[in-house]
């Protein structure tokens, strides 16, 4: 076997499991942003009941600064 062809395979081999490994590591990535929006999605759901219970009780609750333009 010549060495043009064995390097053409573990070429071949190197570019799989990276594709492989790639493949795997975008997913995990997805996963991760699914869990961390889910967790900002509730916790938005509770500050903005937090400050309904806080207006309610006539609690002056401070503007949001980080929404301004």
């Amino acid at each position: 076997m010549e060495w043009g062809t064995v390097a053409g395979m573990v070429t071949a081999v190197a570019t799989m499991v990276t594709a492989v490994g790639g493949i795997y590591l975008g997913r995990r990535v997805q996963e991760v942003h699914k869990i961390v929006n889910q967790q900002r999605t509730d916790m938005m759901q509770y500050q903005k009941a937090l400050i309904a219970m806080l207006k309610h009780h006539g609690i002056d609750v401070p503007e949001d600064q980080s929404t301004l333009p």
